[in-house]
């Protein structure tokens, strides 16, 4: 009796799992890749692949995949090599024996060619679909929007590198410098230690606001707010660059300048550089005066950091590159202060680089302006 029973079990048992591996197999299953935060995405999944799959219970498996995760987007990667895509989109959907990119393309042809499949009875996609050991790098090489990104990072960096209100900062650090008459060494173990001290700190807030806005991004309604909020910022600071730019060129007057640090500001970093730099430990107080200048100047300098971190959370294939973009643009960021330090070392006065930043600040703000309108495009274009 025991035995019987046994046997019908290990039957049971088996017969289960047949249909469970029958009912798996002979499913139509379609990868559909997009962004959490994308508008159209969300469209594509609601409207059109949501319906087929109540339509098709038993038949048809849809999978989703975040392209703003880690794995999405090498699992992307991983079907765009297999399947040939000659170029990249928002959105895109893979069928067994062909693919869709484009929001357009997908809605208008995908359920006919799903029903059209589901008849043939086709099943998974062009073998197992795994993200095992995808090249991100060699692959980011191959598309343009990653090298297009870079050169928006150097123009972005230099920009926020050499705007009025940083440049105004290492004026008078030099001219303190000066007045203190500092010898080269000590030149040499501030600039170094300033300069160090100011990477640091800035590359911690962009990291810190990167991760932020990361966390954020599963959130439809808060994630389109906050690029809509750079992209105002965006809008306003290149606005008013241009203005800059167009009245100190008729006026030659500094105080005409609407995107400055304000008085109070720049009074409290005047107090921060006289205070530790004033004394004898000069490696201690010129990390201090780095890392407090640095957060006292994001009132100005946030306003292009902030939009470009923006923008790089929107460019989907940077997500796995994102540290070492934010890496380089503070590389970016602090090179006019490394030359200023280095040219202040050879003996270059303070009244020099104030006289050749007021030569040359129409320039600047017409650079500022350019780059920043650069970024708002961006933002106002991304989906």
């Amino acid at each position: 009796m025991t035995r019987n029973v046994g046997t019908w079990m290990m039957v049971f048992l088996f017969t289960l799992t047949s249909w469970s591996a029958t009912d798996t197999t002979h499913k139509l299953v379609v990868h559909f890749f997009g962004s959490s935060t994308c508008g159209e995405c969300l469209e594509i999944k609601e409207g059109l692949l949501k319906p087929l799959a109540e339509e098709y219970p038993s038949r048809l498996h849809i999978r989703t995949h975040d392209i703003d995760t880690d794995a999405g987007f090498r699992l992307l990667i991983k079907m765009e090599q297999k399947y040939g895509v000659p170029e990249s989109s928002p959105q895109e959907l893979f069928l067994p024996d062909t693919f869709l990119t484009g929001y357009e393309a997908i809605m208008e042809r995908a359920d006919p060619m799903i029903r059209e499949r589901l008849e043939r009875g086709m099943g998974e996609s062009k073998e197992s679909a795994t993200a095992d050991s995808v090249d991100v790098v060699g692959y980011l090489k191959e598309k343009s929007r990653g090298w297009a990104f870079l050169a928006g990072t150097i123009a972005a960096g230099l920009a926020d590198g050499v705007n009025p209100c940083a440049i105004a900062t290492m004026i008078f650090l030099i001219s303190f410098l000066a007045t203190r008459k500092r010898n080269k060494s000590d030149v040499l173990i501030i600039g170094v230690a300033y300069t160090g001290a100011v990477y640091v700190t800035y590359f911690a807030m962009g990291i810190g606001l990167k991760e932020f806005l990361d966390r954020l991004e599963g959130y439809y309604v808060v994630s389109q707010a906050i690029r809509w909020g750079a992209f105002s910022v965006a809008a306003l600071v290149a606005f008013f660059s241009f203005r800059d730019a167009f009245v100190y060129a008729r006026t030659k007057k500094t105080q005409d300048i609407k995107l400055q640090l304000p008085k109070a500001v720049k009074l409290r970093i005047h107090k921060v550089i006289s205070g530790n730099l004033g004394g004898t430990g000069l490696l201690v107080g010129a990390i201090v005066t780095g890392f407090l200048v640095t957060l006292l100047e994001a009132v100005c300098t946030g306003q292009m950091y902030i939009p470009y971190i923006v923008a790089m959370t929107r460019h989907s294939e940077l997500r796995i590159a994102g540290l070492a973009y934010l890496a380089f643009y503070n590389l970016l960021f602090v090179l006019p202060l490394i030359v200023v330090m280095c040219l202040a070392y050879y003996g270059m006065k303070w009244n020099e680089l104030a006289q050749k930043t007021q030569k040359n600040m129409v320039l600047l703000k017409v650079l500022l302006g350019t780059v920043m309108t650069g970024l708002a495009a961006y933002l106002g274009l991304a989906g």
